[in-house]
């Protein structure tokens, strides 16, 4: 096996990109329209729309940005934030997992299963509107499938939870 890196393209890390700062832009209007319309800055108002703008971009750049490398001894999770490395002994399972946003958009995420922590969402690896297609998606899944067997001698599946 050699290396391989799987996840979001250039084409996909631009329109993540494009998005948080698109938010950004939105959110720091809406700061601009309500510092400007109260009589004095509604400090709770505009807490409220830094929080908001702060927990939206991180986690566009956590789901967005980065990439899943496959190594014949390791799965590699990099993100903006850092780099995480998982030996392939101690993945337990690969789950697909189905999550709907707050505007009724369903998107999947794939995260592994650690022996000794929380499953860990792997980077890159989201199918949405913005993100890979499901045909691309079920792809990189299949091909973190194929790496985590033939490293482990396992045979289980893929756990899909919708």
């Amino acid at each position: 096996m050699e290396e391989r890196r799987i996840g979001f393209g250039p084409r996909e890390q631009r329109n993540i990109r494009m998005r948080a700062f698109g938010l950004v832009v939105l959110v720091g209007l809406v700061a601009v329209l309500v510092v400007t319309k109260s009589h004095g800055t509604n400090w709770t108002a505009l807490a409220v729309l830094v929080v908001a703008l702060i927990t939206g971009v991180l986690t566009m750049l956590r789901y967005g940005s980065g990439a899943t490398l496959l190594t014949p001894s390791s799965v590699v999770l990099t993100t903006v934030f850092g780099r995480k490395s998982v030996p392939w002994d101690q993945v337990t399972r690969i789950e697909v997992l189905g999550r709907t946003g707050r505007f009724g958009q369903y998107w999947r995420i794939a995260r592994i299963h650690r022996t000794d922590a929380r499953p860990l969402p792997l980077p890159g690896l989201v199918e949405a509107g913005s993100g890979l297609s499901e045909a691309e998606f079920q792809e990189q899944v299949r091909t973190l499938l194929n790496y985590w067997q033939q490293a482990t001698g396992r045979t289980e599946k893929i756990l899909i939870t919708p």
